[in-house]
């Protein structure tokens, strides 16, 4: 059986390979000129949201489980809350209307949160 802590850290990576992957067919799909062809990164960004969803629970078991402080982690959940909520909002834009301007500024967002998650993620475990 797996353990809370070292699921965690399995699941972590992806979303942010979910995400990135998707984003990418999404802009092949639009370059291409074929506005139809955005059912892989629709289901990209679906498998992603759902893994984003299991590292959220899985990193606030792992919290409760080690000796580290809310207060050390609380950058990093804060920043995963946002990643969770935009995943969510591009995985509905990349379904109903892929190529608006407000589905771009969305993806941003989202790709930006996703770096800033990362980043505090890694000073959790490496700093």
């Amino acid at each position: 059986m797996i353990s809370s802590i070292s699921f965690h850290p399995f699941i972590s990576h992806f979303p942010t390979a979910l995400l990135f992957a998707g984003l990418l067919l999404l802009f092949l799909a639009y370059k291409k000129g074929k506005r139809d062809d955005t059912g892989a990164a629709s289901f990209n960004l679906s498998m992603g949201f759902i893994a984003a969803l299991m590292a959220d629970f899985s990193g606030m078991i792992s919290v409760d489980m080690t000796s580290r402080t809310a207060g050390e982690v609380q950058g990093h959940q804060g920043y995963s809350f946002l990643l969770t909520v935009l995943f969510a909002l591009a995985l509905v834009w990349s379904y109903i209307k892929p190529f608006t301007r407000t589905a771009l500024f969305i993806y941003l967002a989202c790709a930006l949160a996703m770096l800033a998650s990362i980043v505090t993620g890694y000073q959790l475990v490496f700093l």
